[in-house]
This record gives structure tokens, C-alpha cells and sequence, in this order.
């Protein structure tokens, strides 16, 4: 069966190498929106295992199914979709952030070390269970702003210890200042002991 793939006049604004990647990754059709920029796939994409380091400079919007991106060289999942209709699995790849993840997955969102329900809440839920594998990486994500962060400090003071794990890695770096200003003189004081003291007050 031979996949028809959507085009419009957007499309002129891509290289043959990225219209070979999409024809070769969609499951239905894609399309570049006018509106946005971004690529939008009707069911589902598929890049999986084929020694990424990126999407080819192409960036993603919306994905109706499944958007599979597991088993490549991803550092950053910049390009990502901004939403995925059914599962996003980014797992088995070397990531240092969260940043750029989509900002609503509709069923499940599967990453190296957990497989979750996508919302704040479960991504909450995560980091209690305190793994340093993948603490630092879940508080790079878009959910965590720096006023999610400052709501969720003045909730429990302990969520000072898994920011300080964060805070001085590769991929949290970009939200530093930005939590330097939002946040107070005491919270940034909790944080700066718990990350000199490995967390043990």
C-alpha cells in the first residue's frame, strides 16, 4: 500500500531530504499548516531506530496517533510535536532535557524510565519516587514553569530538594534565571543547601 502524503504551498519551503524523511515516517498524510509553520500528521509517525540526532530541522504541531522517536541519538527533544492524539515514546535515546516534549500527549507518554499518564499530577507523581535517573530530566519539562515550581515549593518545601538535584544540570540550565527572579531569597536558600549537601538538611 503506498501511504498518500498531503501537500501544500508551504511544502516548497522544505528540502528534499526533509519530504523523504516525512514520506518514509508518516502512516497517512501530513501537511504543512499555513498557520502555524508546523508539520501536522493525520495518524500516526514513525522514526524510530534510524540514528537521529534530531527531526531533520523539521518541527511538529499535531499528531492525530502515535509519535514513535525511540532508539535514536536525541539529546533534546526540540521539534517534537506540540500535541500527539495517542502515545509519544521518546525512549532509548541519550536525553539531557525534556524540553521541547509536547505539551498534551492523549494516552500514554513512555520515556526511558517511566511510562505515565500525561499530566502534571503524574509527572509529580514521578518525582516522588525520587529516581536520579530521571528526576532531573522531568523538571525540564514545560509543565514545570518556574510558577508551577514556585506553587509547588510553597505546598511542600521538600520540592526544593528535587529542583536542586536539577539545577545545575545541562537541561535545566535555560530555566535558572527565569526561577532566580520568580522565586524568593528563602526558596532560592533551600535549594542552594540541599544541593550543597546532597539533599540531607
Amino acid at each position: 500500500m503506498r501511504y498518500i502524503k498531503l501537500f501544500n504551498e508551504s511544502v516548497s519551503s522544505l528540502t528534499q531530504e526533509q519530504i523523504d524523511f516525512l514520506n518514509d515516517c508518516t502512516r497517512g498524510k501530513w501537511k504543512v499548516n499555513p498557520d502555524t509553520g508546523l508539520i501536522d500528521v493525520e495518524n500516526y509517525f514513525n522514526c524510530r531506530c534510524m540514528n537521529l540526532n534530531d527531526f531533520k530541522g523539521l518541527r511538529f504541531g499535531k499528531v492525530r496517533g502515535d509519535f514513535l522517536c525511540y532508539n535514536n541519538k536525541l539529546k533534546t527533544l526540540d521539534g517534537s510535536p506540540r500535541e500527539v492524539g495517542l502515545d509519544f515514546q521518546c525512549y532509548d535515546n541519550p536525553l539531557i532535557s525534556l524540553e521541547g516534549a509536547p505539551l498534551k500527549v492523549g494516552d500514554r507518554f513512555a520515556s526511558n524510565y517511566f511510562s505515565i499518564k500525561y499530566n502534571l499530577n503524574a509527572f509529580l507523581e514521578e518525582l516522588k519516587k525520587d529516581q536520579p535517573s530521571y528526576t532531573e530530566l522531568l523538571l525540564t519539562h514545560h509543565f514545570f514553569t518556574p510558577e508551577v515550581i514556585k506553587e509547588e515549593i510553597a505546598k511542600d518545601s521538600y520540592f526544593c530538594y528535587y529542583v536542586s538535584k536539577a539545577w545545575n544540570t545541562e537541561g535545566f540550565k535555560k530555566k535558572q534565571d527565569d526561577l532566580s527572579r520568580v522565586l524568593s531569597k528563602e526558596d532560592l536558600q533551600k535549594i542552594d543547601a540541599f544541593w550543597s549537601i546532597g539533599g540531607y538538611l
